[in-house]
């Protein structure tokens, strides 16, 4: 899995992040300004022209002295001869950067091709990137090498660091009650109000549907149309253990049908329940490598531990492959690959904390009736409920900062609404936007074979029918998919 971004529950970020502090925009900027400086792309030898916007807004609008803060934002000049509505780009996490994003050359191609639409927007949301504060900050303590070995104790520890990092940013004057999903709706209508667009188009992926949704609810009459890439509704932020579940018996069966692998790996979901008992009775140790100290390690894992590494990546075609070769190896004894995916989350997990993430999802959270569903369903569960896991509660920071039910309650809207989907799409099943799109009177979705979490809106046949559909083309007969799952080979069994 790429690591530049995260399901929604996803809390830490990689050690490369740089020290955060809680920075004031300059003292003579006002609300509602804008000002643009040159801002250049340099992209595999070819160099993208832009602009860096910033805009000042209110931390929190529900505050009549609420400070001022800075949202930073790449535009892109439209290539079409007529420019329609500009479109903004809304990426996930929460907590990723679009302009970040923009400097990977395959989401790079994908925002080239939105310019065919109108002017591109690559945003920033508040606390993120190169908006200011940008509210992460570097954990000094790399994580204990037992994190992985118990779900009360690593709980705890992400509490912890959580809660440090949330009271020294409140300590440099941030409200952190303001960085939620209805303040960044209002942030995105006031970005359209200051670049003079009578209406705007919204593109949004992961958790930037779950913004996008909010942008239609508070601001709907503003958008021109939208499009939705693995859609997380308003009471989607806390997720159902039943998908997971039935994301780990949809591989299973899809490997069973392979011709090589199937031999090796009847029932990939017998295989991970004993490992999975196996784990519950004696925890694995695997050695990594720490890269901030650019040392080895001991990590231990148990059962829980494991349903936690796997998924960070269930929904991921990237890694899919890899994983009746991994479930299939730990059954053996062998835990070499285990070591891979406990490296790669032990680094991540172990850089830095950023708020705002926690903050976001703590704020939108969930229904009583859902949050009773997610019980019924951990109990049955073979991952239990570790898509919820950590919990974005922060005691002493998280009171208060709850959006409701009405926040949660469907959306009822006339804006054309497309939505993406992909069947192997663990994080975001093709049956939320089912849910979401109930009570939208105009919208399409595009459910992909094949396609994980990440792999829709770099796909070539995403970004046309994508494009086509914000310049008013009627895309509801096109059907897409993406090649079969080729797993890995099982390594032969040592002797």
């Amino acid at each position: 899995m790429n690591v530049r971004r995260s399901i929604g529950c996803v809390l830490i970020i990689g050690s490369s992040v740089l020290a955060a502090f809680a920075q004031e925009p300059a003292p003579q900027r006002k609300l509602g300004e804008l000002w643009f400086e040159p801002f250049k792309f340099a992209i595999q030898g070819m160099t993208v022209e832009g602009e860096l916007g910033r805009l000042i807004v209110k931390e929190n609008r529900a505050k009549a002295d609420s400070k001022l803060i800075e949202l930073a934002f790449v535009r892109l000049k439209s290539t079409a001869a007529k420019p329609g509505y500009p479109v903004v780009y809304l990426d996930g996490g929460p907590g990723s950067s679009a302009i970040g994003l923009a400097h990977v050359p395959d989401y790079m191609r994908a925002f080239q091709r939105l310019r065919e639409v109108g002017d591109v927007i690559l945003l920033d949301q508040r606390g993120v990137g190169r908006s200011k504060p940008f509210l992460t900050r570097i954990t000094p303590e790399p994580l204990p090498t037992d994190t992985f070995a118990g779900r009360v104790k690593a709980q705890q520890e992400f509490t912890n660091r959580f809660k440090a990092a949330a009271e020294f940013f409140r300590s440099q004057g941030v409200d952190l009650s303001g960085y939620n999903t209805r303040e960044s709706a209002h942030d995105v209508d006031d970005i359209r109000k200051a670049i003079g667009a009578v209406k705007i188009n919204l593109v949004g992926f992961s958790y930037g549907t779950h913004l996008g949704l909010a942008c239609i609810r508070y601001h709907g009459d503003k958008l021109n149309r939208v499009v939705l890439f693995g859609t997380e509704g308003p009471d989607h932020t806390d997720k159902l253990p039943s998908t997971s579940d039935n994301a780990v018996r949809r591989l299973a069966k899809i490997a069973a049908a392979d011709p090589d692998i199937g031999p090796q790996a009847p029932d990939l979901y017998a295989t991970l329940k004993r490992v999975i008992d196996k784990l519950e009775r004696e925890p694995a140790k695997v050695t990594v490598t720490d890269r901030r100290a650019n040392k080895p390690v001991e990590l231990i894992v148990n059962h829980d531990g494991l349903r936690f590494l796997i998924r960070m990546d269930l929904g991921d075609t990237n890694d899919l492959p890899i994983f009746p070769a991994w479930f299939v190896t730990m059954d053996r004894g062998d835990y070499s690959i285990l070591a891979r995916f406990a490296e790669r989350r032990y680094n991540q997990f172990g850089g830095g904390a950023p708020v705002m993430s926690a903050m976001v999802d703590g704020a939108s959270g969930a229904t009583a009736n859902r949050r009773k569903q997610i019980e019924r369903e951990a109990k049955t569960s073979i991952l239990s409920d570790m898509m919820n896991f950590p919990s974005f509660y922060i005691p002493g920071i998280s009171e208060g900062t709850d959006l409701g039910d009405d926040f949660r309650a469907p959306i009822r809207t006339s804006v054309p609404t497309l939505f993406f989907s992909g069947e192997l799409d663990n994080n975001t099943q093709p049956f939320q936007a089912d849910e979401v799109r109930r009570t939208f009177k105009h919208s399409t979705h595009i459910v992909i074979p094949n396609a994980g979490h990440e792999s829709m809106l770099t796909e070539e046949r995403c970004q046309q029918t994508m494009v086509d559909f914000l310049n008013g083309k009627d895309v509801s007969a096109v059907k897409i998919a993406l090649p079969p799952l080729k797993f890995l080979p099982i390594p032969a069994e040592k002797r």
